[in-house]
């Protein structure tokens, strides 16, 4: 009799095994992918409005462009979303940050942005398992190296 339940209770077993739950709080990781995707935009603002901070604003941007990208990959495959309607379309861009007219103003900005971010990604680091935590690590490690260029 045992065996027949351990049967029937089998296959529930391995069914609720298969696909785990979506989660209904917020990803952790969407905050970080929103502060890159911002960083790239404000970076690419710095540098077509200061040539001397040109060569490190684009270094920020391009980084921070696959930090972004590695994280909305991440946020999908955690959650991956249902097809668009063809009829909806996407939303609007946000509008061009603007960069500050003083160069050291806006040298400021892209440290306070990879500091701001550097933070962010070391605060997640010890909450999140194994590949989402070395992922935050790998941005926060980044950030630092840009902290060091642009300091």
């Amino acid at each position: 009799m045992a065996v027949g339940a351990l049967l029937v209770a089998g296959p529930t077993t391995v069914a609720g095994c298969a696909s785990p739950p979506v989660p209904e709080q917020p990803d952790p990781l969407e905050r970080p992918a929103q502060r890159a995707e911002s960083d790239v935009a404000m970076a690419q603002a710095v540098a077509n409005a200061h040539p001397a901070l040109a060569t490190a604003a684009r270094s920020v941007a391009t980084d921070r462009q696959a930090h972004a990208a590695a994280l909305r990959a991440e946020l999908r495959r955690v959650r991956p979303s249902p097809a668009p309607a063809s009829s909806s379309a996407p939303p609007p861009p946000p509008p061009a940050p603007i960069a500050a007219a003083r160069r050291s103003a806006a040298q400021g900005e892209l440290v306070g942005a990879m500091r701001a971010a550097q933070d962010e990604a070391t605060g997640l680091v010890g909450a999140l398992p194994g590949y989402r935590a070395a992922l935050l690590a790998s941005v926060a490690a980044c950030c630092a190296s840009h902290l060091t260029v642009l300091s």
